[in-house]
């Protein structure tokens, strides 16, 4: 963005502001003087308004306590004291969107409608569960977990809405990978916790806990606010002060620290729970899955963040890709397994893989991801099959269409900037020795 004048109003200093053109916007970031929240402004013409309050809140642990708090703070505030405002808002809203979501490191609260007066209750609601929330011991129990007992000499049971939600989650051998391979790459920093809860760990949870971390991470100047589309302006900034006057500023150390480097490649290996496997006579069961995992730089600069992006879609973004044709090509595996990019981490990482192998093939597919990206890093990418609009994706942000249809075979990407990019993001990914792990898990 483009430095501007500092201005002042309801509370807010405007310390930015830019043109975006792609997206027929005008952009302003502020600042709140009061407390220290940040806030971007995006003033547009369209109908569909967006408003959206996020908190960073790393874990140290995973019992689950962002997620459950997620859960809990959409269950009555000071001035909303119904059981479930969240639900009557489905009910009676007229949102085009309504939910809250619990990333590895942040919490998510968006809502959106057309209707200018029901966008502004959406706001108003919004703002009070997340500052003000009605945190009973109750709702801990109900959101959380709590102990039930179904008949006098039976044994205690655990529930809770979240704690049968990772149940359900932790019972899926997928999830279960995607969840194991983060872990293994960043043992010593909150990825290596599950955000979302361990249904082993859940119930080490404790009422105060929940407590002391709202207090501590829902607080505004721990607090990223963002608006978008054609409401007035003015009256973003009047809405979002009425609330946050209310608060100090206060320290909040919430950063995700970097995680260091391995010395040497890790491999480890664990096992899920598996049904009666389904095998012929004379053939093992392919119930193992494998991936090979990445950890990568921290991206600080739009240009590769897209260059990884691109570069994932020309892998894995299509049957035709050259990693996604070799690994299912070689009859090694059933499916690909693995979530590729995941660069909503401070240190992305790449994942891939296969499932229904072979125990005995899993160092064939170690090798055979290595090598491919290896030789695809060395001789480069040329695309004679894969999704044209690969290169139209990354050619459109500087060359108007011509009409013509692409070259059957070009090598991609087609910029020069870019390609350096995506040269640069692939020998990040195979010049790693030190950085990756592989997780086989099986039975």
């Amino acid at each position: 963005m483009t430095a501007t004048q500092s201005t002042a109003s309801h509370g807010f200093e405007l310390l930015r502001e830019q043109n975006l053109a792609e997206i027929n916007s005008t952009a302003r970031f502020y600042r709140h003087g009061r407390t220290g929240a940040e806030l971007l402004s995006l003033i547009n013409s369209d109908e569909n308004k967006v408003f959206g309050v996020s908190f960073a809140t790393p874990p140290s642990d995973s019992t689950g306590v962002a997620h459950i708090l997620e859960h809990s703070v959409l269950c009555g505030s000071r001035k909303y004291q119904v059981k479930e405002p969240f639900v009557e808002l489905m009910k009676s809203s007229l949102s085009t969107f309504l939910n809250a979501m619990t990333y590895p490191d942040k919490t998510c609260y968006p809502v959106a409608s057309q209707n200018v007066q029901d966008f502004y209750n959406l706001i108003d609601v919004y703002l009070d569960a997340v500052f003000f929330p009605r945190l009973t011991p109750q709702i801990f129990q109900q959101e959380g977990w709590h102990y039930e007992l179904h008949a006098p000499d039976a044994p205690l049971i655990y529930k809770g809405v979240v704690f049968n939600e990772m149940k359900g989650n932790y019972s899926s051998p997928d999830t279960m990978l995607l969840e194991l391979s983060q872990r293994s790459l960043y043992p010593d920093i909150t990825y290596g916790f599950d955000s979302g809860g361990d249904p082993k760990h859940i119930p080490d949870l404790t009422y105060e806990q929940l407590k002391a971390f709202h207090e501590q991470h829902y607080h505004p100047s721990n607090a990223k606010l963002f608006f978008y589309g054609d409401d007035d302006p003015d009256e973003r900034l009047r809405l979002l002060d009425r609330r946050l006057g209310e608060f100090n500023r206060i320290t909040v150390d919430a950063k995700v620290p970097l995680q260091p480097r391995f010395t040497a490649p890790r491999r480890l290996i664990h096992t899920y729970p598996a049904g009666q496997a389904d095998e012929q006579a004379g053939e093992p069961a392919k119930e193992t899955m494998l991936t090979v995992n990445w950890m990568l730089d921290e991206v600080i600069d739009v240009e590769t963040a897209l260059a990884l992006n691109t570069l994932e879609h020309i892998l894995i973004g299509m049957p035709a890709a050259p990693l996604y044709k070799a690994l299912i090509d070689s009859g090694l595996g059933e499916a690909l397994a693995g979530g590729g990019l995941d660069d909503e981490l401070r240190q992305p990482m790449f994942s891939i893989g296969l499932k229904g192998i072979d125990p005995v093939n899993v160092g064939k597919v170690g090798r055979l991801i290595a090598d491919t990206i290896s030789s695809l890093a060395e001789k480069g990418i040329v695309c004679g099959h894969c999704d044209p609009g690969c290169t139209g994706a990354i050619r459109c942000r500087r060359l108007p269409s011509s009409g013509r249809s692409p070259p059957s075979r070009r090598r991609l990407p087609a910029t020069r900037a870019t390609s350096k990019r995506c040269s640069s993001a692939i020998s990040s990914i195979i010049d790693t020795a030190p950085n990756w792990s592989s997780s086989p898990t099986g039975i």
